[in-house]
């Protein structure tokens, strides 16, 4: 079964991402010359502390999902299988990844990636939650979804 995971260590990890997401695009936006590349990873940096701060706020009255016993197993596994990336490894991956980035299509390219990550997780995250607390997660759904697009309209 692996270890116990309960819904207050998932939205740590969602809080984590965010941290980490925020680094990142702090990181490339610094590396771009692009005035345009970097207005938007400067954008896509204060988006991060936003959502960190949802899930800061989430965290202090998260409920437990109506998930059994089994369906959470389940979950707890997906939950990490999809926090592999560096955007869940914590800043300093996230900061090593933004190092690594040697031209502006990479790094959005790299960003696409992490985006996608945390959409995945964060879908999985949306379902494990308490039926009151799914809003919230799916506004957060929404907007990762846009990153997506914002970012893949740069290329």
């Amino acid at each position: 079964m692996g270890f116990l995971m309960t819904a207050t260590d998932v939205v740590e990890l969602a809080m984590q991402a965010e941290q980490s997401g925020e680094a990142f695009y702090r990181a490339v936006a610094q590396k771009s010359e692009s005035p345009q590349l970097r207005a938007l990873f400067e954008d896509l940096a204060e988006q991060e502390v936003k959502h960190y701060h949802v899930f800061a706020e989430l965290s202090r009255s998260v409920r437990y999902s109506p998930l059994i016993a089994e369906e959470w197993d389940e979950y707890v596994g997906y939950v990490n299988a999809t926090v592999q990336g560096a955007l869940f490894k914590g800043p300093d991956k996230a900061l090593a990844a933004a190092e690594e980035v040697t031209d502006e299509k990479e790094a959005v390219r790299m960003a696409i990636s992490f985006e996608k990550e945390t959409l995945l997780f964060f879908y999985g995250l949306r379902d494990a939650m308490h039926p009151a607390d799914r809003p919230i997660v799916g506004k957060i759904v929404a907007e990762e979804k846009a990153h997506i697009r914002r970012l893949a309209r740069m290329l």
